[in-house]
């Protein structure tokens, strides 16, 4: 099947704007949420949770100590901010930084700084006192860091290409400075207007909001998946265990699942095997689709209705 070249977009690609109103209109809860349904609704959809739990899963096993503390919902926020100031041409220091991301109620400036420190110490990004104003700490990505962050973002692109097979999605498109700057002036289009899973789905903070919680969850609903009904699911369940996969203290599972329970999503039994509810798969499979809806709007891809084997367009 010949593969339908993607047309590169240039007109709105430089330096851009993050001022509510310079926005397009189309970018909203509704039409995020819309996008979320197309993408539920894709008969491969199942197929794509579980190679984003894959790729993820290998990449958080590599360095579980990292990755269960910068996939935590807020701190992710911190460093996808700093990569749309940077690659958007937008900060260059990291005072530039802490104060656009106190602006756009992203993080405190403590908070900003703790993760810089984090990245800076494993290698990520290299900081230096600006020549011309000492003043100044410049930031900027290592090769490692811009390797590295292909390899996360591969864990996004690979299961839409599983949606979306007739385009050329592509992590190597991030290797291309143009491509790349309008990827991340995309992204800064929901995410400085307040757009994010706290706002458009709060209740799946339950898991995100927490160390590991994101795996956990993915962990838990493939788990149930495996011999669903319409009444949910029994899997088998260890809090030791799911600690000892994902790298957290055998009370941080506890807490989780406590919260979870709590909410509705789901039981422990006391058996060694936890009762999965509707609810639970709906909520997962919410943010997936939410998940994938950001990403498609990122590389400027536009799901369409499935009325035909392959109704999507897209403008990049």
């Amino acid at each position: 099947m010949k593969i339908p070249k993607r047309r590169v977009d240039t007109s709105s690609i430089g330096s851009f704007k993050y001022e509510k109103n310079a926005m397009d209109n189309h970018i909203s809860s509704r039409a995020l949420l819309h996008r979320r349904d197309v993408i539920k609704n894709n008969p491969r959809f199942g197929e794509a949770i579980l190679e984003h739990y894959t790729i993820n899963d290998t990449i958080y096993k590599k360095q579980p100590l990292f990755y269960k503390t910068m996939l935590q919902e807020s701190r992710f926020n911190i460093i996808l901010s700093m990569c749309c100031f940077i690659f958007g041409n937008q900060a260059e220091s990291v005072s530039e930084i802490k104060e656009l991301c106190s602006r756009y109620k992203i993080a405190s400036p403590n908070s900003v700084i703790a993760i810089i420190t984090i990245l800076r110490t494993t290698g990520r990004i290299r900081t230096w006192r600006c020549t011309d104003d000492r003043r100044k700490t410049r930031i900027a990505p290592t090769e490692k860091g811009l390797n590295e962050l292909k390899r996360y973002m591969s864990g996004a692109f690979l299961p839409v290409s599983i949606l979306y097979p007739a385009f050329n999605i592509n992590v190597n498109l991030l290797d291309n400075d143009i491509l790349r700057n309008n990827f991340f002036r995309r992204a800064a289009e929901y995410l400085f207007r307040g757009l994010t899973f706290r706002k458009v789905l709060p209740e799946v903070g339950l898991f995100i909001d927490k160390d590991g919680g994101r795996m956990i969850m993915l962990y838990i609903y493939l788990q149930a998946m495996k011999n669903k009904s319409a009444h949910g699911a029994v899997i088998d369940y260890s809090a030791s265990t799911l600690a000892k996969e994902f790298f957290v203290s055998r009370i941080h599972v506890n807490r989780i699942i406590k919260s979870a329970q709590e909410a509705g999503y789901l039981k422990d039994r006391g058996d060694g095997r936890m009762s999965i509810y509707p609810a639970f798969i709906d909520l997962v499979e919410n943010y997936a689709g939410l998940y994938f809806a950001y990403v498609t709007h990122y590389i400027n891809v536009v799901p369409k209705e499935r009325r035909h084997a392959h109704n999507v367009t897209s403008t990049v």
